[in-house]
């Protein structure tokens, strides 16, 4: 007997690997994977890479403390 689970949403758009994440946010990819060991950053593990969906970087920002510099330096 399979367990009733909600479906899943469709994906819908293309993925970002961590690299490209990071160049949306302008953090280094280092500072990308400790926001993700933190539970910060929502990101999910494919084939042992990491893949995000752009709403979540977007809900990341946004949730993000005013005084954060996003510019980079």
């Amino acid at each position: 007997m399979k367990k009733d689970r909600p479906e899943a949403a469709p994906i819908g758009e293309r993925l970002l690997t961590l690299r490209e994440a990071a160049e949306v946010l302008r953090l280094h990819p280092r500072t990308m994977r400790e926001y993700l060991r933190r539970g910060e950053l929502q990101g999910r593990l494919i084939g042992n890479r990491w893949r995000f969906r752009r709403a979540d970087l977007d809900a990341f920002f946004e949730n993000a403390p005013r005084g954060w510099d996003f510019r980079g330096k």
